[in-house]
């Protein structure tokens, strides 16, 4: 599912305040799977959103601390990719 300038204009939520924290949030969501955690590297996230990995981690970790995401990582595997949920507003 693609992300349209509407959908970034119609999230309003006070920890959401610039147009990357929102892109993170809606592209968590919108990737989804039907137990709500979407799975992403830091690097695809990067690609997808067009933001550093740098702001990324700083960006995804503040938004878990405010509580609109879940992160989730089993180190399974070295490869193992995050785990990622967007609590609903």
């Amino acid at each position: 599912m693609s992300i349209t300038i509407e959908d970034v204009v119609k999230l309003q939520h006070e920890q959401l305040r610039t147009v990357g924290q929102k892109i993170i949030y809606l592209t968590i969501r919108n990737g989804g799977q039907e137990n709500g955690w979407a799975s992403f590297s830091l690097s695809e996230l990067a690609r997808d959103t067009g933001l550093t990995r740098r702001g990324l981690y700083k960006t995804l970790h503040n938004m878990k601390d405010c509580g609109l995401v879940e992160i989730y990582n089993d180190r399974a595997t070295t490869t193992s990719k995050n785990k990622y949920r967007a609590i609903e507003l």
